[in-house]
């Protein structure tokens, strides 16, 4: 639209193009004909298309970038004219540009992942702290300003209770490989800070690795920082982190652990301890001190995961099947599962993996899908130590299925052991159709050799 050279609302001569991917709107480099910025080089954003849905987003944007006028983590506006045709706004030229370029630096320093992490996230709690969803977080939307960065375009942002016409016709907007999956149900309108921390844990990803976001790979990414991400991005909002007061805490003690700063297994170990004298001397718990060590088990390295679980006494499961902490066992189960697939424990130890897989089997509380994997590794255990008092543990657990939807993914689990413990039950003591049919398949199948 604009050529260098053009003057624009007779303030503004194009210097030069400076950018023209960012969506509705293009960037020209320009200098003020009247107005003094300090003699800092800047730049001019203009709304490139016509229709009037892009128009009101455009104006929305500056506007709520004013909100914000006088914030260090927020990119600031120096000039506009709304009414102006195109409307545009002037903003500082940041030199450094966006956060794409910073792989390099960061793959290999913990202490800078760490401090751009918080950076970013004490730039989006800017925005949350006055009600606004960014809705479009992403590396390119962090402008570097020195040592510190700003969160910028806002073109998809919304407060909290506003339903602009913008938003009322599109179903979703942003960025592929970034958008949380609720947005493309309808969620788009409705967004919260969970979307903005799953996009924020994609764009962690994403300045790791350069890989592409829309799959999220642990491979070269320290284990305790890789859950972190997939806690960040978990397609069901609520076993998201809830606030980002949360996740920057999670940053804080993951790269604890990463830079030395604590000794995670020795924590670990040291709240299990006060949780396990809690429960046999005092008959409770102290629920933030579980959530502490459920937190630290998830940033252990493997090695260190298997010696921690393997000491957790059987009543702390009976803590895992209460409703505060049941949304929690498919992360837990996460942890635990190497332990028990690795058979690095005595025979008489797999007795202890039944009974208390059996402990979350039977919770009311339990998601079906966390019992089908607790019996799952209930029968993992059983058959690689071949303990018959496991077995029967895990006989009580199959016969006691008494609802469709856990009868179908217990029917998967169980077909995966052809053994007698498994097809030598007898059907009638099942309790549901759909088990008593798998069993009698197997039974056939093992006599038809």
């Amino acid at each position: 639209m604009f050529a260098i050279g053009d003057i624009i609302d007779e303030e503004y001569t194009v210097d030069d193009v400076c950018s023209t991917t960012g969506g509705m709107g293009a960037i020209l480099f320009v200098t003020p004909r009247t107005k003094n910025f300090g003699g800092s080089r800047v730049v001019l954003k203009y709304c490139r298309e016509t229709e009037d849905e892009y128009l009101r987003r455009f104006r929305r944007e500056a506007r709520l970038l004013l909100v914000f006028a006088g914030n260090s983590k927020v990119a600031q506006i120096l000039d506009h004219n709304l009414e102006h045709d195109p409307p545009y706004y002037v903003m500082p030229f940041y030199t450094d540009g966006d956060l794409t370029t910073l792989h390099p630096t960061i793959k290999d320093n913990l202490a800078g992942q760490e401090a751009l992490f918080i950076q970013m996230i004490d730039c989006v709690a800017e925005l949350h702290a006055k009600d606004t969803f960014h809705r479009d977080i992403k590396p390119q939307n962090f402008l570097r300003d020195n040592a510190t960065i700003r969160v910028s375009d806002l073109g998809l942002s919304m407060e909290r209770d506003s339903l602009t016409a913008f938003t009322q016709t599109s179903q979703f907007w942003g960025t592929h490989g970034y958008l949380p999956p609720e947005f493309h149900a309808g969620g788009f309108k409705h967004a919260d800070a969970a979307g903005d921390i799953f996009m924020l844990g994609k764009s962690f990803y994403v300045l790791l690795t350069q890989r592409n976001p829309m799959y999220v790979i642990g491979n070269d990414i320290p284990d305790p920082l890789f859950h972190l991400i997939q806690k960040c991005c978990n397609v069901e909002k609520e076993r998201r982190y809830q606030s980002l007061a949360e996740l920057k805490q999670a940053v804080v003690a993951v790269y604890d652990i990463l830079l030395g700063r604590v000794d995670g297994v020795a924590r670990a170990k040291q709240l299990l301890s006060t949780i396990s004298t809690r429960l046999s001397e005092q008959h409770n718990f102290d629920s933030e001190e579980v959530t502490e060590f459920l937190d630290c088990l998830t940033r252990l390295e493997p090695e260190e995961k298997k010696d921690v679980v393997s000491e957790i006494p059987s009543l702390f499961y009976q803590i895992l099947a209460f409703p505060e902490f049941s949304p929690r066992v498919t992360e837990f189960l996460m942890q635990y599962c190497p332990m028990v697939e690795a058979h690095d424990y005595g025979w008489g130890y797999a007795e202890i993996i039944a009974v208390d897989m059996k402990t979350l089997f039977d919770s009311p509380n339990v998601a079906d899908g966390d019992k089908a994997t607790a019996l799952d590794l209930a029968m993992d255990a059983s058959s690689a130590m071949h303990r018959f008092a496991a077995m029967d543990t895990c006989q009580a657990m199959i016969k006691s299925v008494d609802t469709d939807g856990l009868a179908i993914l217990v029917r998967d689990v169980i077909r995966k052991y052809k053994e007698p413990f498994v097809y030598n039950i007898e059907p009638v003591n099942c309790q549901h159709d759909t088990i008593a049919s798998t069993i009698r398949r197997m039974k056939r199948e093992a006599d038809a050799g």
